[in-house]
């Protein structure tokens, strides 16, 4: 595997830590004025949300360079990641987006917080479930297969539990748990997938 096919799978991890990074914290998701408070910096929310949308598209390149390693790995595991990192995307898409169009209109943000009720929270939580299945079974393969050995399987495992369930917290902290979580899976996955390679 040469460079090009690893570029996905360290850049999905950093380039999410990035946008979330980007994005003003909303500590109680269920507090709607909060969240309108960070939607006062609507550079920051549009280009955060903006990021990490793009993030999960590398998500898929990155499980798509993965699974060519894992020759024997099921065929629907791109199919369960791929829906999950778009139905991210589309989250991600809708939550940056709406709320900040609504608010340069001229129009209280409150729209879109109160409205989106179950709508965006749908999106998200059926994307963190087809992705936990996804990345579940394309972890389990790597160390079936020994890609990944040692206390790495550790790492990855335990990371991969924070990165699917840290959106379940209703706050803008748990962000940081994806992005975290993100890292450790993908560039251990990444560096472990190098040193096979080039042995």
């Amino acid at each position: 595997m040469n460079r090009h096919d690893l570029f996905p799978i360290f850049a999905f991890p950093i380039i999410l830590a990035i946008g979330i990074l980007l994005i003003p914290v909303n500590p109680d998701y269920s507090n709607h004025d909060l969240a309108v408070q960070a939607l006062e910096q609507t550079e920051r929310w549009f280009a955060g949300h903006l990021v990490s949308a793009v993030a999960f598209c590398f998500a898929i390149w990155a499980v798509r360079e993965i699974l060519g390693v894992l020759t024997k790995a099921p065929w629907y595991t791109l199919i369960f990641t791929a829906t999950g990192a778009g139905l991210y995307a589309a989250g991600m898409g809708a939550d940056g987006i709406a709320p900040a169009a609504i608010m340069t209109s001229g129009q209280s943000a409150l729209i879109f917080f109160d409205g989106s009720e179950w709508w965006v929270s749908g999106v998200f939580i059926a994307g963190t479930i087809c992705l936990a299945i996804g990345l579940f079974i394309m972890i389990s393969n790597l160390i079936q297969h020994q890609i990944v050995e040692g206390i790495w399987r550790y790492i990855i495992f335990l990371s991969a539990l924070v990165f699917v369930s840290a959106p379940a917290i209703p706050s803008g902290w748990a962000l940081y748990g994806v992005a975290v979580g993100a890292m450790g899976v993908f560039i251990p996955v990444g560096i472990s997938i190098r040193h096979r390679t080039q042995a």
